[in-house]
């Protein structure tokens, strides 16, 4: 066993060095996973940018596949050689909403690669409790990416499909991609996509979008037959969080609808259209992580209800990251760092 091992560390606003740095040391309920694939996504740039609000400095990366290297005592249901995939947010079990059952709620989360070291690494630890066995049809390189399909299954979890809805998704990026194809399985009548990229509509097609307009003609989807069904969208998912998309969702959900606030491109919104939220009588759901959901989540992708193989479509090495996380765009729709060859 190394006693060091390479890591991109993370030093301050612009500022990620890849360092040799001491393997991870393991205690009781802990297991020492060696990395293969960890993915790259818009959190991993805010942080880099310092747009964050956790001081340096610490390894980045919570989108996180491996193999177990070692089980620490206590551990019975893992063990060495297991390909598996981790939970990056460790609740504190022990505030109220953990001991509720409601660990989504937890008021004391770490959160691997976001306030604690991370996955872009050739080691990383994590509490056995935080981490899940995969199923042999799931590919190495598409089990980096289910850390962010949890996400979004949470979010439409909470806020619910019923048979016959018409969903509008607002967004093009791989969250996007999981929003429809949820959205379908739990029984949706039809989705419909609000795009920026006209390279993304196969791919969204593929995951089951029947309807599409550009993000500046969104207005055009109310014409549409799922559109009109109801006098609006029974559910509209905002997979990209600005100002703008939120006052689009507002104003393409039915009355007594649901929308979920997903997207981070803004911190806040501008002109919030508060009025027409109450006079809708709109819920409104805001989610980002789903402990209790994991299990279904894989159990839906070995049974073939949800597809990733396609998501990500780059692989990198460690060296180049850096680099990518200072483009203003990118041009890929997932992007995932290859470790430990």
């Amino acid at each position: 066993m190394p006693r060091t091992m390479q890591a991109l560390v993370w030093h301050g606003a612009g500022d990620l060095r890849i360092e040799d740095v001491p393997v991870p040391r393991i205690g009781a309920q802990e297991v020492l996973v060696k990395v293969q694939y960890a993915g790259i996504c818009a959190t991993d740039r805010e942080i880099f940018n310092g747009q964050y609000p956790f001081p340096p400095s610490y390894i980045l990366g919570h989108e996180i596949f491996g193999t177990i290297h070692r089980v620490g005592t206590g551990v019975e249901h893992l063990q060495a050689g297991n390909r598996v995939v981790i939970d990056p947010a460790i609740p504190c079990e022990t505030c109220s909403a953990c001991r509720s059952g409601r660990s989504e709620f937890c008021r004391h989360y770490r959160e691997l690669g976001i306030n604690e070291d991370g996955g872009w690494a050739q080691f990383v630890k994590a509490p056995a409790r935080c981490v899940y066995p995969i199923p042999d049809a799931i590919s190495d390189r598409s089990a980096a990416v289910i850390e962010p399909l949890v996400c979004p299954f949470g979010a439409v979890h909470a806020a619910g499909v019923e048979t016959g809805d018409h969903v509008l998704v607002i967004g093009d990026g791989p969250a996007a991609m999981y929003f429809v194809q949820i959205a379908r399985m739990m029984g949706a009548a039809s989705v419909s996509v609000s795009y920026k990229l006209d390279s993304r509509i196969p791919a969204l097609r593929q995951c089951g979008a029947a309807y599409f307009a550009e993000s500046g003609g969104i207005q055009e989807l109310a014409g549409t037959k799922a559109g009109r069904a109801h006098g609006g969208f029974d559910l509209v998912i905002d997979a990209v969080g600005g100002s703008e998309t939120v006052r689009q969702a507002v104003a393409m959900v039915r009355v007594g609808g649901r929308i979920i606030l997903y997207g981070l491109q803004e911190a806040e919104s501008k002109a919030f259209p508060h009025q027409e939220v109450i006079l809708k009588n709109v819920t409104i759901y805001g989610r980002t992580n789903a402990p209790t959901l994991w299990n279904k989540v894989l159990e839906c992708i070995e049974h073939g209800l949800l597809s990733m193989d396609f998501i990500p479509d780059r692989v990198v090495d460690p060296h180049e990251v850096p680099k990518l996380l200072a483009k203003p765009q990118w041009p890929w729709l997932k992007c995932v760092v290859q470790w430990n060859g």
